[in-house]
């Protein structure tokens, strides 16, 4: 009687501990928690890696490989096809299992013989059972592991490709933001231009010199040029912002960037960087292995029609009186083999083999649609070189046209329209030389990128750089 109070007590708490841990979720609490949690640590973070200064490409991207959040996933990812390996290979070891039963019979089972009856075993036995089971034939277990290893494989081909996208969408994010600070100083001088040239017709204006519309519009083009400016300023601050995500810190954080050596120009010719993209591009690396392991199921789908053979021995100690032993052993062999099941077996080895020829087209498809995307990043550079002496050669002209239509207008034989139409000239010039030389930075990282050699094993940040 005691016995079963106790029991129902104890079912009784589990079930109050169960249901107060079921409705102690806060989702209002929970959410003001990982607010405040999660920006005290971007606050944090951003004063350990963002030293107050201009930081240079190379410094970005090793805050970026440490710290964006799609760089850990993929390292996490890694881990664990790691782990899963691991525990694939325990199929190979014994295993071995401690099992406990209390049993009680109310009544005490009896066993009738002629008039009278005696108990077939005690009213309570409790048995101690060490099970030790190992595989001895089982060749599921190897084709299983040899997937795993090439799982682990293409975990770490996959995470090593996630830092080089990194790599290229930090430099492309950086570049742009240069270039668009450079475009943001010729606005700022294309207006101290202008407000010099609006105060002049003002001037003149007042002398009778030249008519209120002139003066007006020069007006008129400064607060263009104004809003131009913010246009370009709040474009490169969402810029940085994009910058920032990727370096795993806060898009609203204070970001200085200083220009940085130019990137050396791969040397080769075309056919050489597709050769190179061939060996050496992850993607292909990872289909490489993913046809592994379509081979490797194939033959997992084979070992349906061999038999498996496992051995196993149990250690038995009990309590039951009526036992001539109290320990004991049970050893012995298990055998399975599967006779017939629909022909499932034969159509899963069938499919198996098919999925191999799927996994082989792929690679295929993906060893061309590499190719082209080499052949397009040799192209764009070939192209973004070629404008930056077109850019070069037109900004001087465009300096020179100015320089000379400017003292035309000092000597009144140009109207002020003409003048103004000459320097968004000059100015649209300087912006296209600016970009231009970027843009090749760009199309260098992007040809890189697309050769599968993207540097990625930038050291750790040092305590100066912090």
């Amino acid at each position: 009687m005691i016995n079963r109070v106790n029991i129902s007590i104890c079912v009784v708490t589990a079930a109050i501990v169960t249901l107060v841990g079921c409705s102690s979720f806060d989702g209002q609490q929970v959410r003001q928690e990982h607010v405040k949690s999660y920006r005290q640590s971007l606050e944090q973070r951003a004063e350990e890696l963002l030293p107050g200064k201009p930081l240079e490409l190379e410094h970005c991207l090793k805050i970026a490989l440490k710290n964006n959040l799609d760089v850990r996933v993929a390292e996490v990812q890694r881990r664990v096809a790691q782990l899963s390996r691991k525990a694939s290979f325990s199929q190979f070891l014994p295993r071995v299992n401690f099992i406990y039963n209390y049993t009680r019979w109310d009544p005490q089972p009896e066993i009738v013989m002629g008039l009278n009856s005696q108990p077939m075993h005690d009213e309570r036995i409790r048995e101690m059972t060490w099970d030790i089971q190992m595989s001895i034939f089982n060749p599921s277990t190897w084709f299983m592991y040899g997937m795993h290893e090439r799982g682990e494989e293409i975990a770490e081909l996959v995470a090593d490709y996630t830092r080089q996208m990194i790599v290229v969408q930090v430099t492309t994010y950086y570049y742009y933001c240069l270039g668009l600070e450079e475009i943001e100083k010729v606005l700022d001088s294309r207006i101290r231009a202008a407000e010099k040239l609006t105060e002049q017709l003002q001037h003149y204006q007042s002398e009778g010199l030249v008519f209120a519309w002139q003066s007006e519009q020069a007006r008129t083009n400064l607060q263009s040029q104004k809003l131009q400016r913010k246009r370009v300023r709040q474009l490169l601050e969402q810029t940085k912002g994009q910058l920032l995500i990727a370096m795993g810190l806060s898009p609203v954080d204070s970001l200085q960037l200083a220009v940085a050596e130019p990137m050396t120009v791969p040397q080769g010719n075309l056919d050489d960087f597709i050769t190179e993209a061939l060996l050496n591009h992850p993607r292909l690396r990872i289909s490489d292995r993913e046809i592994a392991i379509e081979k490797e199921k194939v033959k997992l789908a084979l070992s349906g029609f061999l038999p498996s053979l496992t051995g196993f021995a149990d250690r038995v100690n009990t309590t039951d009186a009526f036992q001539r032993y109290s320990n004991y052993w049970v050893m012995g062999l298990s055998g399975v083999l599967t006779v017939f099941n629909g022909f499932a077996n034969i159509y899963e080895y069938d499919a198996a083999k098919e999925n191999v020829k799927k996994a082989a087209l792929e690679r295929e498809q993906a060893t061309l649609t590499l190719m082209l995307e080499v052949f397009r990043a040799y192209q764009h550079l070939q192209l973004v070189r070629d404008a930056v002496a077109i850019a070069e050669d037109n900004y001087k002209t465009a300096s020179e046209h100015y320089d000379q239509v400017y003292q035309q207008w000092q000597e009144g034989l140009v109207n002020v329209s003409d003048l103004t139409s000459v320097l968004a000239e000059k100015d649209l010039a300087e912006m296209m030389r600016i970009n231009s030389q970027f843009q090749v930075q760009v199309a260098i990282a992007t040809l890189t990128n697309a050769m599968g050699k993207t540097k990625i094993d930038y050291e750790e940040l040092t305590n100066d750089e912090k």
